[in-house]
């Protein structure tokens, strides 16, 4: 296990493509703690994103899936947004070359389950707003169900758990769990994605962000080693 403590969402992606380079190209158990991560900077969607080396993947696409940032930029208002992104989804999953773009995990966020779907982000802003108890909370999103997920072999969810931590000061973390993570294709993207996320969360319940925890249950490169070496410059 490895703890990697860094400052921004770059920083801690080079640090976790190092531990995978110097292991063969993959690891287990790797838990990256990103302190600044809404320190973004917009250049590294170009200069950092996967289709530069090798292949089509970019990564504001990946960002995309988690945390679309330019539609809420069109709708700051949460229930338009909400709405806005639930409308082009369910438009763009009718096409079969948009579902890999597409991705679910915003509409799962934002529309879970299939019978009485439920706003997991929205019910957090409320509990976060609205409660009195910090020490004792429990909120948790889930991005992942047996009912909606079959075991497969390959193209699951990868990430599978989410849960706010509410520390003194009003300050919130973000604690999330993936299964599998490509540290070539995704994983700068969604830590990029994952502060957005977070600074949305906090800013709709008045709170400070915080930090991101990130347990990579296996953490490894798509790609061949060199083309991660070069992508991530380490």
């Amino acid at each position: 296990m490895y703890d990697i403590q860094e400052v921004n969402c770059l920083a801690a992606w080079q640090s976790g493509a190092t531990k995978i380079l110097e292991n063969r190209g993959e690891v287990f158990n790797l838990i990256t703690e990103i302190t600044s991560p809404c320190a973004i900077d917009a250049a590294w969607l170009e200069h950092f994103s996967p289709h530069t080396v090798h292949g089509n993947e970019r990564i504001c696409d990946v960002v995309d899936t988690i945390f679309p940032h330019s539609l809420h930029v069109r709708y700051p208002q949460r229930n338009e947004f909400y709405n806005a992104y639930l409308i082009l989804h369910k438009r763009a999953m009718r096409w079969q070359r948009n579902r890999t773009r597409w991705g679910t995990y915003f509409a799962r966020l934002i529309s879970f389950g299939s019978v009485a779907p439920v706003n997991q982000l929205e019910r957090v802003i409320e509990k976060l707003t609205n409660w009195d108890q910090r020490n004792t909370t429990a909120l948790v999103f889930h991005l992942s169900a047996p009912s909606l997920d079959s075991p497969r072999t390959r193209g699951g969810p990868c990430w599978h758990f989410g849960e706010i931590i509410w520390r003194k000061d009003d300050i919130i973390d973000l604690v999330v769990v993936y299964r599998n993570h490509d540290y070539f294709n995704k994983a700068l993207g969604n830590f990029i994605a994952l502060g957005q996320l977070l600074e949305f969360i906090a800013c709709a319940s008045g709170k400070i962000p915080g930090k991101i925890v990130c347990h990579s249950v296996h953490a490894y490169s798509e790609k061949s080693s060199g083309y991660l070496k070069k992508l991530a410059g380490v």
